[in-house]
């Protein structure tokens, strides 16, 4: 072999060796950032595990249509505006709700309507389980699954800004709703503009903070408790001869 094949054989030996090194480095870089990408995916999204699941007492209320309570021709409107991240809308929704449902709504004196405000003034997180409430309506589970969330929400709504989807699919599944059917309704965000006319409709009413209610359009601002709505319920229901 004479001199000039030799180093031309070297030379190519070198680029052989300079390619292999290469793509090895960039097969490398790919399972790294594959990795990363796996890691932070999983750790976007809220995870709880079946067995810490608050699950609360839920009976299906009488007159439930959709996100709405009672009769739609009672005397007294209740429009409520509330966000599912907000622990003092919790507890108006798992205390003060009931003993207004028993008293009021039961007898037909009162008509309830929830709105949901979690993208106004909470975060990605609350407006997603507010999209996920009107979802679970499809299956005529709004309040149990409106229920479900305020009773899990510390574990819900530590991070406000993460992908809560797979614990709300767990939430559909205990209450025993078609799980498939309520993750495409999450996924393809059918509820989306419902979820942003909500907030629209508490900015013209000049709503800024949560809880908010208003009934027969006298406000209540804040987890009021029970013998403040009833004070006003029961002013709305003289006016009417009740």
């Amino acid at each position: 072999m004479s001199k000039r094949q030799f180093i031309e054989e070297r030379r190519k030996k070198n680029q052989r060796q300079r390619t292999l090194m290469l793509t090895l480095m960039i097969g490398g870089l790919l399972i790294v950032t594959a990795a990363i990408t796996v890691a932070f995916i999983s750790s976007s999204r809220v995870n709880i595990s079946l067995n810490d699941i608050v699950q609360p007492d839920i009976d299906l209320p009488i007159l439930a249509d959709r996100n709405a309570l009672g009769d739609p021709n009672a005397p007294v409107v209740i429009e409520e505006y509330s966000d599912f991240g907000c622990s003092h809308c919790a507890d108006f929704a798992l205390g003060t709700k009931n003993l207004i449902e028993q008293e009021y709504i039961e007898s037909g004196q009162v008509y309830l309507v929830f709105h949901s405000v979690g993208g106004l003034l909470g975060s990605p997180a609350t407006l997603q389980a507010a999209e996920g409430a009107y979802c679970a309506a499809d299956q005529n589970a709004f309040w149990p699954f409106h229920d479900m969330i305020f009773a899990n929400q510390v574990a819900l709504f530590q991070n406000r800004n993460v992908d809560i989807s797979r614990a709300l699919v767990q939430f559909a599944e205990i209450l025993e709703m078609d799980p498939d059917q309520f993750e495409t309704c999450l996924t393809e965000r059918k509820y989306k503009e419902l979820a942003v006319q909500d907030e629209i409709g508490a900015a013209q009413k000049g709503i800024d903070g949560t809880p908010t209610f208003i009934v027969n359009g006298v406000m209540l601002r804040g987890n009021q408790p029970f013998e403040s709505f009833q004070q006003v319920i029961e002013e709305e229901l003289a006016k009417v001869g009740e």
